[in-house]
């Protein structure tokens, strides 16, 4: 068969009919252009407000806004998921979340920093009473 009106499956590779909707060897279906483009301008269903294509920003979101319990290690998982969110959202514009991801960096760092030196000072200030007798 020629290799005229054929193009690469972008999930298997294989050789398929250009005008496919279905890959004959994976099975993957494949919007038409026109409903993809319009899939693209329209949006999702939240209007682009939630960033469920990028899962790290907006798990970064939640882990920052629930940092401000005193427990550091959720602010560090926002700050390195907000990070991951921020490039992937730079890499592929279409998943979107940059404020999410910045909202995870901004509020886990601050508050992984916060809890992370009461811990240390409350700590210390447990050594200092002990030795001195207090």
């Amino acid at each position: 068969m020629s290799e005229a009106g054929r193009r690469p499956c972008p999930v298997c590779g294989e050789m398929i009919m250009a005008s496919a909707k279905v890959c004959r060897f994976c099975g993957e279906q494949f919007a038409s252009s026109v409903s993809a483009r319009k899939a693209k301008n329209e949006g999702d269903a939240t209007g682009g407000v939630i960033p469920y294509k990028n899962m790290p920003a907006l798990l970064a979101y939640y882990f920052g806004v629930f940092s401000i319990i005193p427990c550091f290690p959720l602010g560090i998982a926002a700050l390195v998921l907000g990070i991951v969110g921020l490039r992937k959202a730079k890499r592929e514009p279409h998943v979107k979340g940059q404020v999410h991801a910045w909202i995870g960096i901004l509020a886990g760092g601050f508050f992984a920093a916060l809890w992370l030196a009461m811990t240390v000072l409350g700590v210390a200030s447990g050594i200092v009473a002990e030795k001195f007798g207090r």
